[in-house]
Parts: C-alpha cells; structure tokens; sequence
C-alpha cells in the first residue's frame, strides 16, 4: 500500500513537470537550451529518485515480510503460551487432586495410629497387670523356697545331730556287744570245763555238781536273753539309721528340687521382664539381673507412623513447590 502511493506521487510530480508553459516564440528561441539543461537535470534527479524509491520499496517489503514473521512468531508464541497454560492448569488440578489424596492418606494413618496408640496403651496396661501378678507369684514362690530351705536347713541339721547321736549308740553297743562276745566265749569254756570235770567225777558228787551246772546254765540263759536283747536294739538302731538317712537323702532331693524351681521361676520372671520392656523401652530390654547381652533398640510403631507422616507431607510439598 506505501509502494502505490509512492508510485502515484511520482507520476503526478512527474505529469506537473511535464506540463508545457505558455510561451512566446522568441522566448522558446532563447530558452531552448536553458529548457534542455534543466531536463536532464530534472531527468537525473528523476532517476536519483526513483533509485532512492526502489530503496525504500525495498525497505519497505523487508520491513513488511520482518513484520509478517514477527507475526507467525508472535502467533506461534502465543499458541505455545495457551498450551503451556492449559498444561499448567492440568497440573495445577493434579496437584489438587494429589493433595487431596495426600491428606486423605495422613488422615488416615493419622487414626491408624491413633489406633495403635490405643493398642499399646492396652497392651502396656496389660502387661503391668501381668507383670504385677508375676512379680506376686515370684514373691509367694520365694517365700515359699525360704520356708522349704529353713525347713530342709532345719531338718537336715536334726538328722545329722539324730545321725550323730545314733552313731554314738551304735559305737557304745558295738562296744558292748564286743564285750559280750568276750563274756560269752569265757562261758563256752567255762561249760566246757565243766561239763569235762563232770564226766570225771563220781556219781557221789554228781548232784552238787548238778546244781552248779544248773546255776551255770540258768546264768547263761539269761545272758544269752540279754544278749539277744542287744541284738535287736543294735538291730533296731541300724534300722532306725537307714531309715534316718533315707529321709536326709529325701529333703536333700527336695531341697535340690527346690533350688531348681526358685532357679527356674527366677528365669521365668527375667523372661517376662524381657518381654514386658523390650518392645516398649528399648533401653530397658534387658533386666538389670540379666547376664545376656543386651539388644540394640528398636523402634516403636508410633515412631515409624511419625516418620511415613513426615515423608508423606515432604512429598506433597514437593509436588506443590514443583
């Protein structure tokens, strides 16, 4: 459109210059060269510009096709710009969208862990009643082995002074018994002494020696009743020994027996405590009367809850801030 009214204005700068002046005759005659010098002029200055107009045409259409791709470009970049602003928004609803199901996750593992919570709260409740009837239990079972001990302490040392007391019975009847094998023996020879001078003597002598025999024999008779008297208590004491050492090997059993159990019952009690503080305290899993190695702690179910929480809301925040 510059270009035709360049054009137009040429051609009618062109059409006044062209346009004859009336003149005279004589004055044509006279200006004749003054009119050719002024034409070429005018033709060379034609020509400049029209040269200078070809220029600016030129100009022109570079400034028009500049123009016409700023405007593909500019068009282009608006297209790029709705588009990216159609993602953005795109975005922008899944973000919500995810934020939404972000919080509805840590609602949920908010009441999960309530929950838990909850649980453990019962469990713990459960295990101090547990572990306070175990520690009562522990306390009437040693109580128990104290009674059993005193009693076996007690009876082993009534056993021991009756052992004592009946081994030095048993020494004196040995002793007597000893002796009285002595007395016996001399009786034998007595007997047979006499019953040797009795078949030497005469019939005359024989009812004297009669009665000494008789006394002899009823003298024997009666040691031999008191000898067999000492058998049997002899007998009896041993007896009565066997017996006492018996019962002395059975409340050592029992004693044995009851160390075991208060050994036991204290284990019984150890592994309690474990299972009571080990899940709960970890600096407490292991007794302070217990010898095995101690565990490294472990964590807690509300502490694991606090850390997948804690991830959950960095993640959100993440894709928000992306």
């Amino acid at each position: 459109m510059l270009a035709d009214t360049l054009t137009a204005k040429e051609r009618q700068s062109m059409e006044e210059k062209e346009e004859p002046e009336p003149e005279e005759d004589g004055e044509k005659g006279e200006h004749e060269v003054k009119e050719r010098e002024s034409e070429d002029e005018d033709q060379g200055e034609v020509l400049g510009e029209e040269e200078e107009l070809e220029e600016l045409r030129a100009q022109v259409l570079q400034l028009l096709l500049e123009l016409e791709e700023t405007r593909e470009l500019s068009q282009r970049h608006e297209e790029s710009f709705m588009e990216l602003q159609g993602l953005l928004e795109e975005e922008r609803l899944a973000s919500a969208h995810q934020a939404e199901s972000f919080t509805r996750q840590i609602q949920r593992l908010q009441a999960q862990l309530r929950s838990v919570q909850e649980e453990m709260n019962s469990l713990e409740e459960e295990k101090e009643s547990e572990l306070e009837e175990v520690q009562h239990e522990l306390r009437v079972a040693q109580e128990e082995v104290l009674v059993l001990q005193q009693a076996a302490e007690e009876s082993a040392a009534e056993r021991e002074n009756d052992i004592a007391s009946l081994q030095e019975e048993l020494c004196r009847l040995r002793v007597e018994l000893q002796r009285l094998q002595a007395t016996t023996a001399e009786y034998e020879l007595e007997i047979t002494t006499l019953r040797a001078e009795m078949s030497m003597k005469s019939f005359s002598v024989a009812t004297a020696g009669n009665q000494a025999i008789i006394i002899i024999i009823i003298i024997i008779i009666i040691m031999l009743k008191q000898f067999s008297q000492v058998i049997g208590m002899f007998a009896a004491c041993l007896h009565q020994c066997e017996g006492l050492r018996g019962e002395l090997e059975e409340l050592q059993r029992q004693y044995e027996q009851s160390q075991r159990e208060q050994g036991a019952l204290q284990l019984q009690l150890q592994n309690y405590f474990l299972l009571l503080f080990s899940p709960l305290h970890s600096p407490l899993s292991s007794p302070q009367n217990c010898t095995c190695p101690s565990e490294p702690p472990v964590l807690s179910i509300p502490f694991i809850g606090l850390i997948v929480i804690v991830a959950l809301i960095w993640c959100w925040w993440e894709e928000l801030a992306s």
